[in-house]
């Protein structure tokens, strides 16, 4: 790991100490070193998949933070640089961008649609698989995704893929981050987690609504109609993703998660999923 970061930090052309964020993750690690950040990616990536993704954000500046090289390798491993920008504070959700952010998205959702298809809603497939069926509430959350519809990324427009607060930093103004599932897909998908959080009663309805409106008032596309026309489904799906997570990591409060599970299973009867 040493080695991986300091030729990581090499490449930033910074003379700064390095410093892990997000602590190891394993496939992924990710390098602050001054005012530039260095992100290894999956060794298993689809690096041209990647390399297009970087490149959509550098013709996007005004919406997604542009990276500062094109995409590098260090031991074979795809590595993207970016500037640093500063995190949405976890102190105060009240004051978090939430206008700002549904500005972005509908602006992003509204740009031509190219790229390679967005990586959800197969990261969801993927928390359900790492989810060990032999842990507390397990069966409940498994439960939940069986008696969802199968679920398909469809859809024609350009979108984040796996959008919440913590893909936003501030640098100038407020942009996007994270290209890792950035591609053509359903735009619904990128309102779902948020939606996900209110019906669960986590995000509070004030907060919901100020997203909500942000996003209508830009002209976003996703939402035409009634809101859960749309999103009640991708909205299930986040529910069962954050369980499956919060389960394994504890990184997040499980119980009103799992509690959502139990009404999602009781919505859809005892059907098997479709």
């Amino acid at each position: 790991m040493d080695d991986l970061i300091a030729a990581m930090a090499s490449l930033t052309g910074s003379s700064a100490a390095p410093e892990l964020l997000g602590g190891d993750r394993g496939d992924v690690v990710v390098v602050r070193v001054g005012d530039v950040v260095a992100k290894a990616h999956p060794a298993d990536a689809d690096v041209e998949a990647l390399r297009r993704r970087v490149e959509i954000a550098a013709a996007h500046p005004d919406l997604l933070l542009p990276p500062l090289k094109p995409l590098q390798f260090v031991d074979d491993r795809p590595v993207t640089v970016w500037p640093y920008g500063t995190p949405v504070s976890q102190d105060d959700p009240d004051g978090a961008p939430w206008e700002e952010s549904a500005r972005l998205l509908a602006k992003l959702h509204a740009l031509p649609a190219r790229g390679p298809a967005a990586g959800t809603p197969e990261r969801i497939v993927r928390a359900i698989h790492a989810l060990p069926p032999d842990l507390p509430d397990a069966d409940v959350v498994l439960a939940a995704y069986a008696v969802l519809p199968p679920l398909t990324a469809g859809g024609t427009a350009l979108i984040h893929g796996d959008w919440h607060l913590g893909q936003l930093v501030h640098r100038g103004a407020w942009r996007l981050i994270d290209v890792d599932d950035l591609g053509v897909g359903d735009p619904v998908w990128d309102l779902a987690r948020p939606a996900a959080l209110f019906a669960a009663g986590i995000l509070p309805p004030d907060l919901w609504a100020r997203f909500l409106g942000a996003y209508r008032e830009t002209g976003g596309i996703a939402v035409t109609t009634s809101e859960w026309d749309v999103l009640n489904i991708p909205a299930q799906a986040y529910v069962v993703q954050m369980a499956a997570r919060a389960l394994v990591t504890g990184l997040q409060a499980v119980e009103p998660l799992v509690a959502a599970c139990r009404r999602i299973v009781s919505a859809h009867g005892d059907g098997e999923r479709g």
